[in-house]
């Protein structure tokens, strides 16, 4: 069976409204029993692909994000982002991605903050006079900045399977987060201007001391993973069990808004995501493996430096691949498939780990928030009632907005290894 028919008929079942996970896992079985492999190999690869050291942190942050999910970390983190950049044009909107800028230092997850700060702040905005498209629109547009500013689940999975140091992607997010937050506001103050969109006219210092004051807990939590693993503290899978400690200790006895009751629905909602995930890997794994099989790698360092041998007009192609493949792959699935690709390429593109880890993993990101399969994009769409017509046309701006970065951090090695060589060197 060539790559040709193997890629075919997984997006003949994707077509078919087969869930990705599985369009992938019958693919590979179809492929093992027309090679005349054993089928013992498609456990071989799926036990492979899950058992890895570094991918405990992932259950652990996803444990960790839906403590402080269940809690009342959203209402306080919108009401601090309402009191720094509430006033600016743009109001809710600046505040919606602004709060997603700070609930990524919490949960790690695009999907997460989507769900959590959509069903928050989208019915705010509609309820302020805010379009539902636009509500969507930017809400969907800056949840993609959760899995770059750390701690980050893609980072954890992809610094797995590619052997690259988890922490030093997480500090290597942290200046493309911030480039994303700054061009999502810029073009919301842009789209907004004209309609003199803003919730109070001037900054309230007082409520700005205030709201400080009742996030001061929640804002510490990413302080202490990443300070503890600059420190040397800790590794970023005890990061990961600290995170979910702290977040137990601050929901459950500081602020008190979740009890020992809630404890089994966030394991199970916990357990639920990291089985997905697992499952994910697992198959996507195999495809991988048979993709490798099958003279992947070598193809695309073919196609590409039959392009250009220039390391920008590569650098480029990579993106634009990325972003190509995101529209109708899974992350997670694709975060996966691409590492052992990445392989034979990177050579070619004369890319730090860190500094391809952080173009791949942003690029991928954006998939979330495109039409035909962006998860985002559903969740978005659902909580606010609109169509995919009406999301696609209001979220053109902000996606040329995340496609620029994606660029710039591609085309400019230090705003991804600046911070690490600095602060872990």
């Amino acid at each position: 069976m060539s790559i040709g028919i193997i890629l075919a008929l997984f997006f003949v079942f994707v077509l078919l409204g087969v869930p990705i996970a599985f369009a992938i896992g019958i693919v590979s079985v179809l492929y093992i029993v027309d090679s005349g492999l054993p089928l013992l190999v498609v456990g071989q690869r799926m036990v492979a692909g899950a058992d890895s050291f570094p991918l405990l942190a992932a259950p652990l942050f996803l444990l960790a994000g839906t403590i402080m999910s269940y809690g009342g970390i959203t209402r306080r983190l919108v009401r601090l982002a309402n009191a720094i950049v509430g006033h600016i044009t743009g109001g809710l909107a600046q505040v919606n991605v602004f709060s997603s800028l700070l609930l990524s230092g919490m949960s790690g997850s695009a999907t997460a903050d989507a769900s959590g700060l959509g069903s928050m702040i989208i019915p705010a905005m509609k309820k302020a006079g805010y379009a539902p498209r636009l509500s969507a629109a930017v809400t969907a547009a800056s949840a993609t900045i959760g899995p770059i500013i750390p701690p980050s689940v893609p980072f954890v999975i992809y610094g797995a399977m590619a052997q690259v140091s988890i922490g030093k992607l997480f500090v290597g997010g942290i200046i493309p987060g911030l480039l994303m937050t700054l061009f999502l506001m810029v073009t919301i103050y842009l789209t907004c201007r004209q309609h003199g969109y803003r919730t109070h006219d001037r900054l309230d210092f007082s409520e700005l001391r205030a709201a400080f004051k009742a996030s001061l807990l929640d804002l510490m939590l990413p302080l202490v993973i990443i300070g503890g693993i600059l420190g040397g503290v800790f590794t970023p899978i005890e990061a990961a069990a600290v995170a979910v400690v702290y977040a137990a200790t601050i929901e459950l006895l500081i602020f008190r808004e979740i009890g020992v009751r809630d404890i089994p629905e966030i394991v199970i909602t916990a357990v639920r995501l990291t089985a997905i995930i697992m499952f994910v890997i697992a198959v996507s794994n195999i495809f991988g493996w048979i993709l490798i099989r099958e003279g992947a790698g070598k193809l695309l360092v073919d196609f590409m430096l039959g392009i250009s041998n220039d390391v920008i007009v590569l650098r480029l192609l990579l993106v634009a691949l990325l972003i190509l493949l995101g529209l109708f792959i899974e992350t997670i699935v694709l975060i996966v498939l691409v590492v052992p690709l990445l392989t034979a390429l990177s050579p070619h593109l004369a890319m730090d780990p860190v500094h391809l880890g952080v173009t791949v993993v942003l690029s991928i990101m954006i998939g979330l928030i495109t039409p035909p399969l962006g998860l985002c994009m559903f969740i978005v769409n659902s909580i606010a009632g609109i169509g995919m017509g009406e999301y696609t046309r209001t979220i053109m701006p902000y996606l040329a907005a995340l496609i620029v970065c994606a660029v710039l951090v591609a085309l400019v090695p230090p705003l991804t290894t600046w911070l690490p060589t600095a602060m872990m060197n």
